[in-house]
């Protein structure tokens, strides 16, 4: 094995050794366990408001290739991204929220919840630790509280691609207050990024709303 190759396994090794320190003291942390003083309650979203959000972003797709010749502005409501949230994190991502509150304040988020704690171990190097947690902490559920704003972002290689990042500012598990790069860590850099389609240009949070703003010409940036 070269020096090279040798430096790289230690220094793997030994960022994995640290995250499995730091991840263990959180995870046997009895306070990430204990529910906070008070539970918002769950926003009374039907049916009705997934299928009207599904349908806004269709939308957004048929714009996105030209089958739509729509400017205007489109606008969901708190009410369609809980639905929209719930489903679209229990079939793609295989997180059950439940419940899940998402709360639009003007220029910021707060999405709060409670899920099994395995579900939020998935980044480097937390996705090794939790297959050696016994079940009954792994499937543990853990309450949820997660403040930021969202943007949207091109990627640093291939300009064309677009994301929504999630960049949060605050960070709780049960009642204990963590730093925002443990979340990154945790849970990875995919459920804080999601790709969307190019002809987004800005996405506004505004009081218990999002406005979704898309270019006439995607083809022109």
């Amino acid at each position: 094995m070269r020096v090279g190759c040798l430096g790289c396994l230690v220094l793997a090794i030994v960022l994995v050794g640290l995250g499995i320190v730091i991840g263990g003291s959180l995870v046997f942390s009895s306070s990430i366990f204990n529910l906070p003083e008070s539970i918002p309650t769950t926003p009374e979203w039907t049916s009705s408001d997934g299928q009207r959000a599904q349908q806004k972003l269709f939308e957004i797709v048929r714009r996105d290739t030209r089958k739509s010749s729509r400017t205007d502005p489109l606008a969901l409501t708190e009410r369609e991204i809980n639905a929209f949230l719930v489903q679209h994190l229990e079939e793609s991502e295989r997180i059950n929220f439940s419940p899940l509150l998402v709360k639009l304040n003007a220029g910021e988020v707060v999405i709060q919840g409670r899920t099994q704690l395995k579900a939020l171990l998935r980044g480097v190097p937390f996705n090794y630790l939790v297959q050696y947690l016994p079940a009954s902490q792994a499937n543990r559920p853990v309450w949820v509280v997660i403040q930021g704003t969202v943007r949207i972002e091109r990627d640093r290689v291939r300009k064309e691609r677009k994301f929504l990042r999630i960049e949060p500012s605050g960070f709780r598990i049960g009642t204990q207050e963590a730093g925002t790069w443990l979340l990154s860590r945790m849970v990875g850099p995919k459920l804080l990024r999601w790709p969307v389609p190019k002809v987004i240009a800005a996405i506004s949070v505004e009081a218990g709303r999002v406005v979704v703003i898309t270019r006439t010409d995607q083809h022109s940036q």
